[in-house]
């Protein structure tokens, strides 16, 4: 793993660790309805991979295998999607200034390792990849 991919996973973690430990994390009404879909997508996502083809680092596995199947048909990173529906959720709830920041900063670490994914998916699947890429959103069916 790169400096840089250890960087961006280390800054992920950290991001998690703010959510789950430094709060109460589930919501009430409506925003617990968007975190379990959120926890959903999430699982849909890594059972879709097949549970030892994904990797947390922005680097493919040896053995990597291209999956268009479950929410991949739609979207190609379902698991950071339902990671920002729930941790989302609880920054409406507690909109606090530290909450949005840690919130922004996660964001930001998916959206580079989604960069950073997408070029090394480009130069293994060719083609094949970028006929997907024009097909699907990148984190928020229909949006984007």
């Amino acid at each position: 793993m790169s400096k840089y991919s250890k960087f961006l996973v280390t800054l992920q973690f950290l991001c998690f660790a703010y959510f789950l430990f430094g709060q109460a994390i589930l919501c009430d009404g409506y925003l617990l309805i968007l975190q379990f879909c959120g926890f959903f997508i999430s699982v849909w996502g890594v059972f879709a991979l097949k549970i030892g083809n994904f990797n947390i680092q922005p680097e493919l596995r040896k053995d990597a295998q291209f999956i268009r199947s479950g929410p991949y048909r739609w979207i190609r990173n379902p698991m950071y999607l339902g990671i920002l529906l729930f941790f989302g959720a609880t920054v409406i709830q507690r909109t606090e200034k530290l909450n949005i920041l840690m919130f922004l900063i996660l964001l930001l670490v998916f959206l580079l390792k989604i960069n950073r994914e997408e070029k090394i998916l480009t130069d293994q699947f060719g083609n094949s990849y970028l006929e997907y890429k024009n097909n699907t959103n990148r984190l928020f069916p229909f949006i984007f």
